[in-house]
């Protein structure tokens, strides 16, 4: 284990730009020092597919759900499927699952519905969540509170919002995950919000392929990237980078019911 070991709360490994590299993408993960990756699906043959990435790999964990791009498309079948999937000691949550109104590509009735019934999904197994939230955190936070107390924790990823929606989040027993757009020079609300938040409710991530790290910009991510959110996260609080790391790596492994040592 790298004596600095980083948490990719949140990558998609599975998507079809690591068709042809995954296993060295993987390999420079390792190299950058990340020593755990979150690997979350986002639709029933996915999270197959996220699955047995997670068994050939010790250091790499499952999520099952479907975004809500998806509503549409989930019926009774594949909530059990995801279930089942549930079911499985590598898949550590369900997601990721939420409410998108910023491409609305199901009605947001349909993506309220579907939410809902993927949160009484969790509740009945006892699983943490990872929520998917844009342009809809108010409506996110409304059915989250119809929850309160029942819900095993879980990550609002990707968190691009207020300190104050932040504080909401935390209130209701959900961690925070910053990604790649942390490091960009124009989010100063997400910027106050990091410094402010306690850093024992944070998580860092990729959203890897997708939003880069600035100094990657227009790339491809990688959970190697992870490193640069790392390091902004701990300019943004002066505080240690081997401080925050060891501190995300924690929470991560809290979050996710992980049995891990890391540092």
């Amino acid at each position: 284990m790298p004596a600095l070991p980083l948490a990719d709360a949140h990558a998609h490994l599975d998507m079809p730009e690591y068709t042809t590299d995954q296993p060295q993408i993987i390999q420079q993960a390792q190299e950058a020092g990340v020593g755990l990756i979150i690997n979350v699906g986002i639709s029933v043959k996915n999270s197959h597919e996220v699955l047995a990435t997670a068994r050939r790999y010790p250091w790499i964990y499952a999520t099952a759900g479907v975004h809500p791009h998806g509503a549409n498309h989930v019926s009774p079948e594949a909530l059990a499927a995801v279930a089942l999937l549930l079911s499985d000691p590598k898949v550590v949550a369900l997601g990721e699952i939420g409410l998108d109104f910023y491409r609305r590509r199901a009605p947001e009735d349909v993506q309220e519905q579907v939410f809902r019934q993927f949160l009484d999904l969790a509740v009945s197994l006892g699983k943490p969540v990872v929520i998917h939230t844009r342009d809809a955190a108010d409506r996110t936070l409304a059915i989250l509170r119809d929850f309160r107390q029942r819900l095993t924790g879980g990550v609002m990823h990707c968190f691009s919002g207020t300190y104050d929606e932040a504080v909401a989040f935390l209130d209701l027993g959900l961690d925070i995950s910053f990604s790649g757009v942390l490091t960009y020079p124009n989010a100063k609300p997400l910027h106050d919000a990091a410094r402010r938040l306690p850093l024992d409710r944070l998580l860092i991530e990729t959203d890897a392929p997708y939003l880069s790290p600035q100094p990657r910009r227009g790339q491809r991510n990688e959970p190697a990237f992870v490193r640069f959110t790392a390091q902004t996260l701990a300019d943004l609080r002066g505080q240690p980078l081997a401080v925050i790391a060891a501190q995300t790596w924690d929470n991560t492994c809290r979050v996710f019911g992980i049995h891990s040592e890391g540092h």
